[in-house]
């Protein structure tokens, strides 16, 4: 029996493949609600790993106060508010605490919210402020000092206002427009990537057209350690911004098909991370600019985990966004 379905399954195209697979394993393996609490030990220790501290006002004046639904609350004698471990965080209050890990998988796969709401079952507006909680807890985190040799170089995105109703600055624009000014202008969004020889990297935008010396400095500048070595383009907002900072330089030129100065100076690892950010990006066919950010993070963080196995970048990813206390309501996601 089972060999005629395979034969059938075989005659599916790859996307009708998978989309039966997914379904007999939600069949086969539901959603475990357990699997969140098997972490919260993981989430705890890295959460409070100065000892435990009340998330509302900080003190160290903390007791146990019984369990609700299996979980340890605790109470500040301070200002008498109780909380538990993922209290102000993104997954707190929620109703549905057995899909988070399954979120965090489609998250780490890419999947859009439609995708997202149908394989979950859940509305898409509860997918996009989902995932806007969780972008917006990492992007608390900050980013690492860049060191040694950092490459850095600027790219370009569409301005994106979509679901905005107050435009004031030029009309309103269908899907699949084309820009009224060709090139790069202050239509077009500047996001500056930076990253280090050892695979830390930064990427945030930083204003609209040709990128000045002080949005640079402004965006990268306060995570490059003053002993690094700059290497760009020979453009020379990075000239002036290398002097603002006061950091050794070296400029490749492009122009004269120079790739490699040195036998180690190059921004191919920059360019390279543009390409793919692109690629990536296509799938969400424009980013509202608003949240543009928030983009940025989360195809950082996939390139910061792609060398682990999925279930091990979705750990990271759950416990890292637990890491802070992060109080997002809808309400403050919408404003």
């Amino acid at each position: 029996m089972w060999e005629n379905v395979y034969e059938e399954f075989s005659e599916l195209n790859r996307s009708q493949q998978i989309a039966l697979f997914e379904a007999i394993k939600q069949d086969l393996f539901p959603e475990d609600p357990k699997k969140v609490d098997k972490l919260l030990d993981s989430i705890r220790e890295v959460r409070f790993a100065s000892g435990i501290g009340c998330v509302h006002c900080g003190s160290k004046s903390v007791r146990r106060n019984g369990k609700y639904r299996s979980r340890q609350r605790y109470l500040c004698k301070d200002c008498n508010k109780t909380f538990n471990d993922m209290t102000n965080t993104p997954f707190a209050g929620s109703k549905y605490p057995e899909k988070w890990v399954r979120y965090i998988e489609l998250m780490v796969e890419g999947y859009t919210l439609p995708k997202i709401a149908k394989r979950l079952k859940i509305h898409i507006s509860t997918a996009f402020y989902w995932r806007h909680k969780i972008l917006n807890a990492l992007v608390s985190l900050g980013y690492k000092q860049l060191e040694g040799i950092v490459e850095s170089d600027e790219t370009f995105f569409r301005e994106s206002l979509k679901g905005r109703r107050d435009i004031t600055h030029r009309k309103a624009k269908k899907r699949g427009e084309k820009d009224t000014k060709r090139g790069i202008s202050n239509q077009k969004i500047a996001v500056v990537v930076a990253q280090d020889r050892n695979g830390n990297m930064i990427a945030r935008k930083a204003g609209t057209g040709r990128v000045k010396a002080e949005e640079i400095d402004a965006v990268i500048g306060g995570f490059i350690h003053t002993s690094a070595l700059l290497c760009t383009d020979t453009a020379t907002n990075y000239k002036k911004f290398t002097k603002i900072k006061g950091l050794l330089h070296e400029t490749i030129n492009e122009r004269q098909n120079q790739r490699v100065k040195k036998g180690i100076y190059h921004i191919q690892h920059v360019n390279n991370f543009h390409n793919r950010l692109k690629g990536w990006m296509e799938r969400f066919q424009g980013v509202g600019t608003y949240y543009l950010d928030h983009y940025l993070n989360w195809f950082r963080w996939l390139e910061l985990g792609k060398h682990l196995a999925i279930d091990k970048r979705v750990e990271h990813m759950l416990i890292s966004a637990c890491q802070r206390s992060n109080y997002n309501t809808v309400k403050m996601l919408r404003s």
